[in-house]
């Protein structure tokens, strides 16, 4: 088999991060046999910690007796790369290796990186001793013509691993869930933080904002909001007939509606648009902060660290899928300098923060504006469809571009929007490596917690259940170029945005 063109098609034809995992596990397949041969023993994904600290790193792989030339506990490191471009982060990478070796008691003496990309024997010397220079590790690096001569040695492996690639990435997967450590997630957690603040101070973090950042501030959550809808505009039909609803039936209706009624939101949200036509603004407005308070503990944990930092900015935009101004009057509030943009056309000047409200905008003392008549992008079917079918729209394009350039961490989305599904799709399949530079802070879905009266349900299992689930969760936003920071309640998420401008 040419291990190239497996390569490849894989980088080029599927999602990136998935390509990425097949690769590394076709690779340690046929590794594992290299090893198995020479009765040494190789474990893939090895965990090491660091006592004083109590953080832990994962090696690739770590071969603690070496093999054939490599003498000495040995470490491997793949990366997959479409090009020599991203060779340029292998230096950064073996910095962090260094640094994980020395601060813990095991004794390396070779590092082995695996790129899948061709070098030249001229190429890997000038890397080899630009690091080699720094200590006293043995280097070496191995591209796609190393792994083709190993490869032809085992052709049945190849072949019975490629064959059956998939089932081998998800047994792999669930394997780690089952064996993943309380330890080990939480310094997963920390680690993300840590990037995410050194992103911050190097001016590339963006936010994207859901539903769940207003929540707090009484503003009604999206099935809500359309069943209240619902609920007024049948009540201004009623009126036409002198049938005239209390404000107790109005309440009794509300509470009962959502769980009677079967129909999508998006499709009763098209129809209420329509039923109620010119009111429909006035009326959403009425909905939308009936009961608002406009602060809340996350919406100022998020206003603070959009402060810009001395000699610098911090937060580099804010793209906030929601209808509100709550982000806006704490901005105020707070003297940070902003714009709303609604619309194609407005740009946010050198000084401005960008609020970027992609599916509509309706603030608070929109009444008089008549530029907000036609904002409201998406509320119904209609709007998703539009959105999906131009992606010359500003609104796609905002979003793509900051995927693209930036980090990005979303608070309060589900991530079950499709277009934005789409969006990061595409953003991710024009990474050059396997790295996820995004982050979503989730809460986690524990089953284990729920009421289990069940005499017959072992609590054990479900917990197992549970670590899988999430681990797999997350390999699944890893496809989207996500990684994940979970918390086990919202009221987290302030703390969380406070470590990251300290």
């Amino acid at each position: 088999m040419d291990i190239k063109i497996f390569v490849d098609e894989l980088l080029n034809n599927k999602n990136p991060s998935s390509s990425y995992v097949m690769i590394e596990t076709l690779i340690f397949k046929v590794l594992s046999k290299l090893f198995e041969d020479s009765n040494k023993e190789l474990i893939t994904n090895y965990r090491v910690k660091n006592v004083a600290s109590k953080s832990i790193f994962e090696f690739d792989a770590y071969a603690p007796e070496g093999f054939n030339d490599y003498g000495g506990a040995t470490v491997f490191e793949i990366k997959a790369y479409r090009n020599k471009n991203s060779l340029r982060s292998l230096y950064d990478t073996y910095l962090k290796l260094l640094h994980v070796i020395k601060s813990t008691e095991i004794r390396v003496k070779n590092i082995i990186f695996i790129v899948t990309v061709e070098l030249t024997e001229e190429e890997k010397i000038n890397f080899i001793n630009k690091l080699s220079n720094e200590n006293e590790f043995n280097i070496d690096v191995w591209d796609l013509n190393n792994l083709q001569e190993i490869f032809n040695k085992y052709p049945e492996v190849v072949f019975k691993t490629v064959e059956n690639i998939s089932e081998l990435v998800l047994n792999n997967q669930v394997f780690q869930g089952i064996n993943n450590e309380p330890d080990f997630i939480e310094n997963q957690r920390d680690k993300y933080i840590d990037n995410l603040r050194r992103c911050f101070f190097n001016d590339e973090l963006v936010l994207f904002l859901g539903a769940g950042v207003s929540r707090d501030a009484k503003i009604p959550m999206w099935d809500n909001l359309v069943t209240d809808l619902l609920v007024s505009l049948l009540s201004n039909k009623l009126k036409e007939f002198n049938i005239n609803l209390s404000e107790d039936e109005r309440d009794f209706i509300i509470k009962n509606i959502k769980y009677s009624n079967g129909n999508s939101p998006l499709l009763m949200a098209r129809y209420i648009r329509q039923g109620l036509k010119e009111l429909f603004n006035e009326t959403l407005t009425q909905i939308l902060y009936k009961s608002c308070v406009n602060e809340s503990k996350l919406l100022t944990a998020i206003t603070k660290l959009c402060k810009p930092v001395r000699n610098g900015v911090g937060i580099r935009g804010v793209v906030n899928y929601n209808f509100d101004d709550l982000i806006e009057y704490n901005f105020a509030k707070h003297d940070i300098s902003h714009r709303t943009i609604f619309r194609e056309g407005d740009i946010p000047t050198r000084d401005e923060l960008g609020v970027y409200h992609v599916h509509g905008f309706l603030p608070q003392d929109g009444k008089d504006r008549t530029e907000l008549t036609k904002s409201l992008l998406v509320f119904s079917e209609e709007g998703y469809h539009s959105l999906m079918l131009d992606p010359y729209s500003w609104s796609n394009l905002i979003q793509l571009n900051y995927l693209r350039e930036n980090t990005c961490l979303f608070i309060g989305l589900s991530l079950t929007d499709p277009n934005l599904r789409r969006l990061l799709d595409i953003a991710s399949r024009k990474q050059e490596s396997n790295i996820c530079k995004h982050y979503a802070i989730l809460r986690k879905e524990l089953y284990h917690m729920k009421d289990l009266n069940d005499s017959n349900i072992n609590l054990r299992n479900i917990k197992t259940f549970d670590t899988v689930n999430q681990k797999l969760q997350e390999e699944y936003y890893k496809e989207l170029g996500l990684n994940v920071i979970w918390v086990d309640d919202y009221s987290e998420i302030p703390s969380i945005l406070e470590k990251i401008r300290v």
